[in-house]
């Protein structure tokens, strides 16, 4: 017995050394993978596996409880990972791109109609967009109005001849009196118009999508992130925003396991991958 288990271990031992070591065990993995792989090239789909347990595979990986089994340690293990090594890396992305590349980013940046105008109609859109505006339309009339009082009056004969007793401090109240009249009537012109103004802009905007000025502002942005580093892209990224971002990932990928036109889609996709 001990003879026949010496004669199985050494057989073992020359196999593993037969199909691991040196050059030519080398050579010939290379060789039948590249003929596998010209064999899978040229052979229908439908030789290779029938559509019925193609679609009973999809079906056991489309399970909620698998993703979240297969998700879960790949999101909490590499993003960690990922962004440690990504935070240490302080040069710039355009290193990536060669000179020619770089060229031909900024040739697609400026093609005509590249961005659609319902972007452009979104950023104008909602009350963050309206406070935005408010506040800056209300400073800025709220300005020209504290002037304009004091322009008519400083026209007016009342103003010219301000310095002679009692008409200055007439003058004063009566500006006193404006500005309290003109700031109501300011902050409910923008409650009624605000979102027509905005609707204007982004017309407005959209018109001009590819002028000049327009086709600058978006090599400008993409200049701005080709001039950053991995570092500072992910300065704002913490051990918070991490996990709930794998939250994030995990329930979108169980809400998408379930969803049963997904699961039709992917079957329709079989057959016509195997037909």
């Amino acid at each position: 017995m001990a003879a026949e288990k010496d004669k199985r271990v050494a057989l073992k031992q020359w196999l593993r050394r037969r199909l691991t070591e040196g050059e030519q065990p080398q050579e010939e993995w290379r060789q039948l993978l590249e003929a596998t792989w010209d064999y899978l090239l040229v052979t229908p789909v439908h030789q290779l596996i029938d559509a019925a347990t193609a679609k009973a595979a999809a079906d056991q990986l489309m399970n909620a409880e698998l993703i979240t089994e297969i998700s879960r340690p790949i999101v909490a293990a590499v993003a960690p990972a990922v962004i440690r090594e990504l935070r240490t890396d302080e040069r710039p992305l355009r290193r990536f791109l060669p000179r020619d590349a770089e060229a031909k980013l900024q040739e697609a940046i400026a093609r005509p109609g590249l961005v659609h105008p319902d972007w452009i109609r979104a950023m104008f859109r909602g009350e963050a967009a309206e406070a935005v505006l408010n506040d800056a339309l209300y400073r800025a009339l709220q300005d020209f109005s504290t002037l304009l009082p004091r322009l008519m009056v400083k026209l007016s004969p009342m103003g010219r001849f301000g310095v002679l007793g009692s008409a200055g401090a007439f003058a004063e109240k009566l500006i006193e009196n404006l500005e309290r009249q003109i700031e109501p009537e300011i902050k409910s012109f923008l409650a009624d118009r605000s979102e027509q103004i905005l609707e204007r802009a982004a017309e407005f905007t959209i018109a001009r999508l590819d002028d000049p000025a327009s086709i600058e502002f978006r090599a400008n942005l993409v200049n701005f992130v080709l001039s950053k580093s991995p570092a500072f892209l992910v300065g704002a990224v913490d051990d918070e925003l991490l996990s709930d971002i794998g939250a994030v990932a995990e329930l979108t990928a169980r809400h998408v396991a379930d969803m049963p036109d997904m699961r039709a889609d992917v079957h329709a996709g079989i057959d016509r991958a195997i037909e």
